[in-house]
């Protein structure tokens, strides 16, 4: 008998429980694997329409995988790993023309078991594998094809039973993974051809009418063909929207069998789009980027953080390691891993030059951009916080919301208390209360990737330009505070005009905040810049007695006050020691862009000023975006930041004059 051989997934077929057979002691039930009963099956890989049918005999069965037992899975999930394993099989035999077996549960699967106890759970799907079917096509009829040869792989329970008369096979429609399939033909059950001549043929008209009027059989073979061409006609483009979209082949197969109209398929891509947008997912489709469906971290997102901790260690970000992971793309240049994680995604690169696949690389539906983005933004963020910012540790930090103004009140003192004599009236009393106001701007810029950036493998993309950027974001901060307290603009290089509530100057005579003459930096200086804090006054004109902790200089004046402040001989032993200086030393090089002689006194023990960063974004923002002004992509650099003064009560300056 001729053959042939075609390419075929492995199948899903119906078997059932024996509800009579329940032992809940052992937690085992018979079921019945394959009654071998003849269905209609599609097969979706070759495009063809057949009856299908299983021998069940001990010569047809390859039977290494019942002997040792089939794991019994939920829903045919094979990649699930153990957790989707709810048992296995033991004995089997042949009984009556069917396959028979005995599944017992594992005892971390109690509640299945019980369900299937209760016929709550009952419809189950045999998994299998075929390799030789007997072919046969009765006198223009349907194809039918008897598994002659086939291996049990699995049983699973599943939602819905895999009817035999129905044509639904799961398998055909979601598994990728196909085999060969030997095909015997029994030449005497294919179709004859009509011979007009045979003595035997009807005489009660002309031969010539005969052949004028096709016999019925050929009519039902030319529709089957008409069947499976509008099948391809509605299929194809239902598959070229679901790709375009990017996603699996398996949506767009799965709404063909359900008979799903194309327009309303349209409908359903863009609703999946949309849901998949909101959710942030990374999807992979048919490739081994797969996401699974235990909620394990999917292989899309390792490979990813990998690639990021690779290319982190070539930029020397700080506290970056090579990982296992990272060692799979060590050696690799840019250009390499962007060809790399493309052929995973499942792009096709075949002869696609470098320019092409750099462009390709950078565009917004592949991972890299997002791998430049968070090395990018890591290596960013490290120059950021490296970079000092003297002004922390002298004002208040706060977070808001939006952008608008903030206002910052000044409560007075508690009203005083008042003698109380016998029966005597409580009197009401009142805040008076002072009031400020500021608010947050946005500051940003942009770095630009090109492809020739990526093809020539130019590191300091990722590595210094960054790294420029973050102290960048740290001296904005320093330029808006120190520019606020000193009152000068240093983004434009000009005197500010910044004044407080009462129209006044932050430090002022009125204020009792400021020292003129005989203020240059010394012992007699600092005393005199003491008093006038233990001379502050509340709202309500109560005294406060502050007390300043810290001192701000320029760099001119650091020696100098280190002279007054730190202990200049360090005792022998530790009770011998004298107290350290109670005034911490702040050195600060734009004081002397305004004047090198003046410095600052600051207490704690008042709220001087506040400084504050948009909620959730406290640092620096970046942004990858696919540009149009640079032939690749484009790094959004933002950072939201403001500071506004509070009260002038709680610092101090002195001229430094003679």
């Amino acid at each position: 008998m001729p053959t042939r051989k075609e390419q075929m997934p492995n199948l899903k077929g119906k078997a059932f429980f024996k509800p009579d057979t329940v032992d809940h002691e052992n937690r085992t039930v018979e079921v019945v694997f394959t009654t071998g009963e003849e269905g209609e099956r599609y097969d979706w890989w070759n495009d063809s329409r057949f009856l299908e049918s299983l021998e069940v005999s001990d010569k047809a069965i390859r039977a290494e995988r019942l002997d040792k037992g089939l794991s019994v899975l939920d829903s045919h999930n094979r990649y699930a790993g153990i957790d989707a394993v709810l048992g296995v099989t033991e004995e089997w035999r042949i009984e009556g023309g069917q396959l028979v077996g005995t599944c017992r549960f594992s005892r971390n699967h109690e509640d299945v078991f019980n369900d299937v106890a209760d016929g709550i759970l009952r419809h189950v799907s045999l998994g299998y594998r075929i390799y030789e079917y007997q072919v046969g096509r009765p006198a223009g009829g349907t194809e039918k094809r008897k598994a002659v040869d086939w291996e049990p792989l699995e049983l699973s329970i599943v939602p819905v039973s895999f009817e035999t008369t129905n044509g639904t096979r799961e398998a055909e429609r979601a598994n990728t993974e196909t085999h060969e399939v030997k095909l015997t033909i029994k030449v005497d059950e294919m179709p004859k051809p009509v011979d007009d001549k045979r003595e035997d043929a009807p005489q009660d008209q002309p031969a010539t009418e005969q052949r004028k009027t096709p016999a019925e059989p050929q009519n039902r073979a030319v529709d089957t063909e008409q069947v499976a061409a509008n099948a391809r006609a509605q299929l194809n483009p239902m598959l070229e929207a679901s790709r375009a979209a990017g996603l699996d082949d398996n949506f767009a197969i799965d709404a063909f069998g359900r008979g799903v109209a194309i327009d309303e398929f349209r409908k359903q891509v863009l609703d999946k789009m949309a849901e998949t947008r909101q959710a942030g997912d990374l999807k992979s489709y048919g490739t081994d980027l797969d996401l699974r469906s235990d909620g394990r971290r999917d292989h899309g997102e390792a490979l990813v953080r990998s690639a990021e901790e690779y290319l982190m260690v070539r930029a020397n970000v700080g506290g970056a390691k090579m990982t296992d992971g990272a060692r799979e793309f060590s050696g690799m240049t840019m250009m390499e891993m962007a060809r790399d994680l493309l052929a995973r995604q499942g792009v096709s690169i075949r002869g696609m030059s470098r320019q092409k696949i750099a462009e390709r690389a950078l565009h917004s539906t592949s991972d890299f951009p997002l791998i430049l983005e968070n090395v990018m933004n890591k290596n960013l963020l490290d120059a950021y916080n490296e970079t000092p910012r003297t002004f922390q540790r002298l004002g208040r930090r706060a977070t808001v919301n939006d952008f608008r103004e903030k206002h910052l009140y000044r409560l007075g003192d508690a009203p005083s208390l008042l003698p109380l004599g016998e029966h005597g009236e409580y009197k009401a009393g009142t805040f008076s209360e002072q009031k400020e106001k500021y608010a947050i701007s946005t500051f940003a810029r942009k770095i630009g990737f090109t492809r020739q950036m990526l093809i020539n493998d130019d590191m300091n993309a990722i590595d210094r330009t960054p790294r420029m950027f973050g102290p960048a974001g740290a001296r904005l901060e320093s330029d808006i505070v120190w520019g606020l307290l000193l009152n000068y603009d240093f983004i434009k290089g000009a005197a500010a005009n910044h004044k407080m509530s009462d129209g006044k100057a932050l430090y002022h005579a009125d204020h009792g905040n400021l020292l003129t003459s005989g203020s240059a930096l010394s012992k007699a200086a600092l005393t005199a810049l003491r008093v006038l804090g233990r001379k502050q006054k509340t709202v309500d004109g109560q005294f406060m007695n502050i007390m300043y902790d810290a001192i701000a200089v320029p760099e001119e004046l650091e020696t100098t006050a280190e002279d007054l402040l730190l202990p200049r001989i360090v005792a022998a032993k530790i009770e011998d020691q004298a107290p350290r200086q109670r005034m911490e030393i702040v050195v600060e090089p734009r004081l002397s862009v305004i004047d090198p002689a003046a410095w600052y006194a600051f207490s704690a023990m008042a709220d001087t000023f506040e400084y504050a960063y948009l909620s959730g974004e406290e640092e620096m923002y970046t942004e990858v975006n696919t540009s149009t002004d640079v032939d690749g992509l484009e790094i959004k650099v933002r950072k939201d930041f403001g500071a506004g003064l509070i009260d002038w009560r709680g610092m101090a300056k002195a001229t430094g004059a003679e």
